[in-house]
């Protein structure tokens, strides 16, 4: 459960193997390849040290050494931020897999897992430069071969059917369907697949993260999952989506019908009241608000809706406890949120990754600012993986839900130089 605490002797441990791993004294630095680029261009490099969670263990690495350490999620964050409190102003920076969500409910079977990615990765950095231009890379361009497969969508579109009818049935009123688009690409080219993906539709919370030589993230997600400011925190969910017109007439036209459509309305309050109700369960009693509803965003792709909710940290209540209560986010699971997760991932039939989880920084002096890894795609072993999903309703039809999921991917599928993006 979502509030289930690590006992404090097994806390204790993870604290002591991972502030082993620290530099001593005077030690040499850590050498580390991998990098993370994070939105309005902050570049970090050369942490202190890296931690890379596995499912049930995670590899500390560090000037100090290397530890390999039995741990859970959410409980091994938390000790990180205890163990490397005495770097003021540092922060973790890194992602969080949608996966986790099975750490803190019951979502259904484990399928087995086809794409090997941590279940998170985070550096611990005491300092950041901007703004950066370019990396070096590879330079690579899309070639024959290079573009994911046809974008067929009978499968998808049976599975709305499918879950119209339970929500119909009473089961639940909402719920996200995604889509995984797959191609091949050559390991060195997640970097310009990246600047490509951002030249076409550049979001304020885009990011990049270098994990290692086989395993990259690539994000040009516009939401924001969770934000904390002195114990304020905010947090703007995304619902409803239109594509951007050819046109100023036919863009204006498809903006007006997306304020006007009650459907996308609706479903944006649904996920609005789970939002409040997750971050109810850590911030002081009425403090939780909705500051700004049913405002729209219009990208280079697509517009959407969107809200912002406030509340203020109880004072018991850290970063870690936050995440606990909200994660996954609202907007990629749906309402009731357990049983929308366990329709979703029967359905899918497979993790998600990085996709739908949260990408970011957590200051070990306690603020955070996270986005939701929508339009969101990761790399290993020579293949690519993104997913597009959809809010699923009792008014949702499946050939729209589908060509929905077509108009969010159209930045990745571009990129890949697929003329149907």
């Amino acid at each position: 459960m979502w509030s289930d605490r690590i006992p404090p002797e097994r806390l204790r441990g993870l604290i002591e193997g991972l502030q082993s791993v620290l530099p001593a004294h005077g030690g040499e630095p850590f050498q580390y390849s991998g990098f993370a680029l994070l939105g309005r261009n902050q570049l970090y490099q050369n942490p202190l040290a890296t931690v890379s969670y596995w499912g049930g263990y995670a590899i500390a690495s560090g000037s100090g050494g290397v530890r390999k350490l039995p741990a859970c999620g959410f409980d091994l964050l938390q000790a990180m931020l205890d163990a490397w409190r005495e770097y003021a102003g540092a922060r973790l920076v890194g992602f969080l897999s949608y996966d986790l969500a099975a750490e803190l409910e019951d979502i259904g079977p484990v399928p087995a897992e086809a794409f090997h990615f941590p279940k998170f990765h985070f550096g611990l950095y005491r300092g950041w430069t901007g703004p950066v231009v370019e990396h070096a890379q590879a330079g690579w361009q899309p070639a024959a071969g290079s573009q994911p497969a046809p974008l067929a969508g009978t499968a998808f579109e049976a599975s709305v059917e499918r879950i119209v009818a339970q929500i119909h049935a009473g089961d639940l009123f909402q719920t996200n369907l995604c889509r995984c688009i797959e191609a091949p690409l050559p390991p060195g080219a997640e970097w310009d697949l990246f600047q490509r993906m951002r030249s076409i539709n550049p979001a304020q919370y885009e990011a990049f993260i270098m994990v290692d030589e086989d395993h990259a993230i690539m994000s040009i997600s516009p939401e924001l999952f969770l934000k904390v400011t002195n114990r304020v925190v905010e947090s703007a969910p995304i619902k409803g989506t239109r594509p951007r017109g050819n046109i100023p007439e036919e863009d204006q036209a498809l903006l007006n019908s997306l304020l006007a459509s009650e459907k996308d309305r609706a479903e944006l309050a649904m996920i609005v009241d789970v939002t409040r109700n997750d971050l109810a369960r850590v911030c002081e009693p009425g403090s939780v608000e909705v500051v700004e509803h049913a405002a729209h965003l219009s990208l280079p792709t697509v517009h959407h809706l969107f809200s912002t909710v406030r509340g203020r940290l109880r004072r018991e209540c850290g970063s870690v406890d936050l995440l606990r209560a909200a994660f996954p986010a609202a907007s990629i699971s749906g309402a009731p949120k357990i049983e929308a997760m366990r329709v979703a991932f029967r359905e899918e039939g497979q993790w998600r990754g990085p996709c739908m989880g949260a990408i970011g920084w957590i200051s070990v002096d306690g603020d955070m600012e996270l986005s939701v890894a929508i339009r969101t795609a990761f790399a290993s072993g020579g293949r690519v993986r993104y997913y597009a999903g959809c809010g699923i309703t009792a008014g949702s039809e499946p050939r729209n839900e589908f060509e929905e999921s077509c108009h969010k991917a159209a930045a990745f599928v571009r990129a890949l130089g697929d003329p149907r993006g």
